[in-house]
């Protein structure tokens, strides 16, 4: 339930929030009045609340069981009353660490298209929500169950069904978004920012320093990369799609559950399908990769006039943007573990590293004059000088 490429409190970034640090914001007395407002969203009924274990945000979730009603009173309910699913997730999010605003806007946009939480009650001011609960089988856990019953036409079943949410979802007015919803771009300078975690926290975890040789060539390859990637069709971007923020929803089956939007941004048509594809989390073949861009790229031609016309060149516009994440992934996941002590990410990066390397060869074998110009020197500096120290680190 995070987004670990931002995971960043709304406080000055100048005095950052660690996960320590952010637990005295989660006192007693904030849970007592969590308590109150659990029981106001559900007058009705008696409740047993579940605290979840955290994620790499500063947001705590619980889970809320509405185990009949609290008196007899309330025995004839109405009709709304009734409705109600078994369970919930509430979530408790800070005002000082980070505002909910932003999910419940996000929420409003794309709910019209594909299923996200619905919000039961919301007290923005303190940072409490009910929300639909999906239930704990994520997307993760059905491939991983398809992968050990080595039963690839499940796999293919379930991406294939995550490919047509997505799609769903890149239907959404980009106009709307922005006017409506105050949805940002995912501009320049935000797309320059992200990357730059690569050389803020990465390298100097390898020991790697940038020289005035080295720093001439990232310059000139991340502002080329941009330059490439501004140039993509725009759509709504979710900015974190992947295994383990799609769930199985437990109450309404028939659709893929989708959560961690808040930081939703207007950008590459590309984004969430390298962020389901290349999964941090997830290994697998390149001509699986493949297959699954194909398909995307097929059902996109249908939604997204812009959609290049051939398989190369759309396969060049996905590796691209996947170089942008992956180096800041990298960048994150260093973040999480150095100063927010969340060492378990540390194990991921091995994958998001490969994933780079695969990109950047493959550009720099198929993709165009222009972009095999700026990806060669790139290419060069991350295999002689930055691969073997990462090696070293990682081994």
């Amino acid at each position: 339930m995070t987004n670990p490429e931002t995971n960043s409190p709304t406080a000055v970034d100048t005095a950052p929030i660690t996960a320590n640090s952010a637990a005295a914001y989660h006192t007693e007395q904030r849970y007592e009045q969590l308590l109150e407002f659990i029981e106001a969203a559900f007058p009705s009924h008696k409740v047993r609340v579940e605290s979840l274990p955290g994620d790499a945000s500063f947001r705590r979730y619980h889970r809320v069981y509405l185990e009949g009603k609290a008196n007899d009173e309330s025995a004839s309910s109405d009709s709304k009353d009734q409705a109600l699913d078994p369970s919930y997730i509430v979530m408790d999010a800070p005002p000082q660490l980070e505002s909910i605003e932003s999910f419940v806007r996000i929420d409003n946009l794309m709910a019209p298209k594909i299923n996200v939480p619905t919000l039961l009650a919301q007290d923005v001011e303190q940072g409490f929500l009910v929300l639909q609960d999906f239930g704990s089988i994520e997307f993760a856990h059905l491939i991983a169950e398809a992968k050990v019953k080595q039963d690839s036409g499940r796999i293919d079943e379930l991406y294939r069904w995550a490919i047509d949410c997505l799609l769903r979802l890149q239907t959404l007015d980009i106009e709307q978004a922005k006017n409506n919803f105050d949805v940002p771009d995912y501009d320049a300078v935000t797309l320059k920012r992200e990357m730059e975690l690569f050389t803020e926290w990465f390298l100097p975890y390898i020991d790697q320093e940038l020289t005035s040789e080295t720093q001439t060539i990232w310059q000139d390859f991340t502002g080329a990369l941009i330059e490439k990637l501004l140039q993509h069709p725009a759509v709504v971007v979710h900015r974190d799609y992947h295994s383990r923020n799609l769930m199985q929803d437990q109450y309404h089956s028939t659709e893929l559950g989708v959560i961690d939007f808040q930081d939703a941004l207007i950008g590459s048509y590309t984004y969430d399908l390298v962020s389901l594809v290349r999964d941090a989390y997830v290994d697998w073949s390149e001509s699986q990769v493949e297959a699954w861009i194909e398909y995307y790229w097929q059902q996109s031609k249908q939604v997204h006039a812009a959609t290049v016309g051939t398989l190369t060149e759309f396969t060049s516009q996905v590796n691209l943007m996947g170089i942008q994440r992956h180096l800041k992934v990298l960048g994150i996941f260093i973040r999480l573990a150095e100063r927010d002590g969340k060492a378990r990410y540390l194990a991921d990066i091995p994958k998001v590293w490969q994933d780079l390397m695969i990109e950047m060869k493959w550009l720099s074998q198929h993709g165009d004059t222009q972009t095999q110009a700026f990806i060669e020197p790139a290419l060069q500096w991350l295999q002689h000088q930055i691969e073997p120290k990462f090696k070293q680190k990682f081994a």
